[in-house]
């Protein structure tokens, strides 16, 4: 059995323990990130729902998180939970296998909820560690010797 994510008729499939571990760590970087009380409440309410979310769960976007602030939140933490995997800070460091499979369903996880997002506001992007990562490497402009 495994569990779905989606958003209207778009959708990916994740094992449940993999289901299990995106909404744990995801909870664990929102937590570490949430900057507002409103933040805290969204980890906080997702807490609650968790435990029924296993096994096998449809976990639809839009019933999910369905205030555009709370899905603006989600995705934000989603990206930020794959970068994060990909620089070894969160998870299992000493076991290697599972890294890039999580960090693209983290990723898809965080785009699914970003085209959520964008149904009402369409060009927007979270700012993400990633993001922000890349914004302070192109400030610093180009280096040529000549």
């Amino acid at each position: 059995m495994a569990s779905a994510i989606s958003f209207k008729d778009q959708f990916f499939y994740v094992s449940n323990q993999r289901f299990h571990s995106l909404i744990e760590f995801g909870m664990e970087v929102g937590e570490k990130t949430a900057t507002t009380d409103e933040d805290k409440s969204f980890v906080s309410d997702l807490r609650k729902r968790s435990d029924a979310f296993y096994p096998g769960y449809d976990f639809a976007i839009e019933r999910e998180f369905p205030s555009l602030i709370e899905s603006k939140f989600w995705a934000r933490v989603f990206f930020d939970l794959a970068h994060l995997i990909f620089r070894r800070e969160i998870g299992n460091q000493e076991d290697t296998f599972w890294q890039y499979s999580a960090v693209g369903d983290a990723y898809l996880f965080g785009r699914v909820i970003t085209r959520s997002v964008q149904e009402e506001e369409q060009a927007w992007l979270p700012t993400t560690m990633a993001s922000i990562e890349t914004d302070a490497f192109h400030k610093k402009g180009v280096n040529l010797r000549l």
